[in-house]
C-alpha cells in the first residue's frame, strides 16, 4: 500500500536532517551542530544548520549574519545567560521580523528576561527572516 503524499514529504524532511541510510562508524550523520560562543561572532555560510548557545558568556553578545541571505541558510540562537543577545544583519534593511519588513536586527534585552531567549533565523534568497521562539520580549532594531 502506498504512503499518502504528506507522509512521504515528512519522511523526506526527517531524512534530510537525520540520515540513517548510511553506515557511519560513529552513528548517524546529523546536520545540526551546536556551538557555544562567549564573545561577538560573525556567522558564515558554513554555519548554516548551527544552534548557537551562549553558556559561559559574561556580557552582552552580538551575532552578525552573513552578508548574503543565501536561500536555505538557517541558524538558531539560544541565550543561556542573563545578558543581552542581539542578532544583526551585515547588510542593513534585509531582515524581516515581527511587524518590520526592513529591520537591521533583533534582540532580547529586557533586564532579567534574557535567559531562554530563542531565535530562528533563515534566508529565503532575498532577505533574512527572524522568528522569536522563546516567548521573550523581542526588540526590533531598525
Amino acid at each position: 500500500m502506498d504512503q499518502p503524499a504528506n507522509q512521504k514529504i515528512n519522511k523526506l524532511r526527517v531524512e534530510g536532517l537525520l540520515d540513517l541510510s548510511k553506515n557511519y562508524a560513529s552513528g548517524p550523520k546529523i546536520l545540526l551542530r551546536i556551538q557555544t560562543k562567549t564573545a561577538d561572532y560573525t556567522c558564515t555560510q558554513a554555519d548554516s544548520g548551527t544552534i548557537f548557545t551562549t553558556y559561559g558568556d559574561t556580557g552582552a553578545i552580538t551575532f552578525t549574519l552573513p552578508t548574503s541571505p543565501t536561500k536555505g541558510w538557517f541558524a538558531l540562537f539560544f541565550q543561556s545567560v542573563d545578558q543581552d543577545i542581539t542578532i544583526t544583519n551585515a547588510t542593513v534593511d534585509t531582515l524581516i521580523t515581527y511587524n518590520d519588513l526592513t529591520a537591521d536586527g533583533v534582540a532580547a534585552s529586557t533586564t532579567s528576561h534574557q535567559i531562554g531567549a530563542f531565535f530562528l533565523v533563515f534566508a529565503d534568497g532575498n532577505v533574512f527572516n527572524a522568528v522569536n521562539l522563546g516567548g521573550h520580549t523581542l526588540t526590533v532594531n531598525t
